[in-house]
């Protein structure tokens, strides 16, 4: 499990620090168009890599509309 975690956040790291995530977020219509141009900027090419990328997206979508309002 340690190492399927750590894998988890090595991608989770790729995907705030390859990306301006912050920006794409804010100028995305959604949260599936913030999804894709990640997982297109990170040029992700297994499922298990673009599932973990999209749930973090989907995280930092929340808390950063969250925090929006």
């Amino acid at each position: 499990m340690g190492k399927v975690k750590n894998y988890a956040m090595d991608i989770e790291e790729q995907v705030w620090s390859c990306t301006d995530l912050e920006n794409i977020i804010s100028q995305s219509e959604d949260i599936s168009e913030a999804q894709t141009i990640v997982v297109e900027l990170l040029e992700l090419k297994s499922h298990f890599d673009i599932d973990i990328a999209k749930n973090y997206v989907a995280e930092v979508w929340n808390e950063f509309w969250s925090n929006y309002q």
